[in-house]
């Protein structure tokens, strides 16, 4: 799954870890006074045969990030309407 918070450096994060800010770019610019996030992410397919990830993941492609206390707590299910930002970021504080 891929998301776009915290240091941009292409990174693979997995429930319970903290996000890393330290990095030439960061989304948003600033790490949130109490490090709460919400944002879109999207599947990744790793299976060959597919030409897209959309190939594997039809009905649900969209997902929710939730960042809490700078911390990756939870991936959420979501079909969100097509007019959402790629990568959005929904919620912060």
């Amino acid at each position: 799954m891929g998301f776009r918070v915290g240091a941009l450096t292409n990174h693979s994060y997995k429930i319970g870890d903290t996000l890393l800010w330290d990095g030439p770019v960061c989304r948003p610019e600033v790490k949130p006074p109490a490090g709460n996030i919400r944002s879109i992410g999207y599947f990744n397919c790793d299976n060959l045969r597919c030409s897209t990830w959309s190939d594997c993941f039809p009905d649900v492609q969209q997902v929710v990030v939730v960042v809490e206390n700078n911390v990756l707590v939870a991936v959420e299910l979501h079909k969100l309407l097509d007019e959402v930002e790629q990568f959005q970021i929904l919620e912060v504080s």
